[in-house]
């Protein structure tokens, strides 16, 4: 069930909506609570996938001339999670930026920006085709974008709730966010692997 439109739209805004819930009930003790992302807290981890409201400014400030070079979300994370790829290569850097930009941010100010960013989201007229030039592939669409966030944010919410549990995705998010991994990997890999005949790492994980 891969979403487009305004239908991603929607459950990206929701999610967004149930990490501002549990953001605004996060206690202290929460907050320095570490996760099972290596070397991040709760903090750190909402420091790394809270958005901010002023980004849908510099989205419609990216936008340029089509044709996209990259429409397909799953090529995307391909690409960025390839040998060699930016995932591999950035991340110690993204893990270190997550860490450092916690100390600046309080659990309100997350419950905040994760709500004002929803319902920017929800009220948001830039058409799913509108091409963006974006890091590493050079351009894509609003489309992939919207999906590819809609899949950090569902896989980061199970992240938080391993955490400290009291938010969970929801079915259409979970249901999205597995159809877009398991488009991410070669198809006979991912057969294989998934039909028993591959072991898991000829194929798994997909993202890092």
């Amino acid at each position: 069930m891969r979403l487009h439109g305004d239908a991603a739209r929607q459950v990206l805004a929701d999610a967004w909506e149930r990490w501002a819930q549990r953001c605004s009930r996060l206690t202290a003790e929460e907050w320095a609570t570490p996760t099972r992302c290596g070397g991040w807290d709760v903090a750190a981890l909402l420091a790394h996938v809270c958005p901010e409201p002023a980004m849908f400014g510099r989205l419609a400030e990216a936008a340029v001339d089509p044709p996209a070079a990259v429409t397909d979300a799953a090529l995307m994370l391909r690409r960025f999670n390839e040998p060699g790829g930016v995932a591999t290569t950035n991340a110690d850097s993204i893990a270190g930026n997550a860490v450092s930009d916690a100390a600046a941010l309080t659990a309100t100010a997350a419950a905040r920006r994760f709500a004002d960013s929803a319902v920017t989201l929800r009220a948001g007229t830039m058409p799913e085709s509108t091409v963006i030039a974006y890091p590493v592939v050079g351009t894509t669409t609003l489309a992939v974008i919207v999906e590819t966030a809609l899949m950090e944010a569902t896989v980061h919410l199970l992240d938080l709730a391993a955490a400290v549990g009291g938010v969970e995705p929801s079915p259409e998010a979970l249901a999205a966010t597995r159809d877009l991994l398991v488009a991410v990997p070669d198809a006979t890999a991912a057969v294989e692997v998934l039909a028993g005949r591959a072991p898991f790492d000829t194929a798994l994980p997909v993202i890092r």
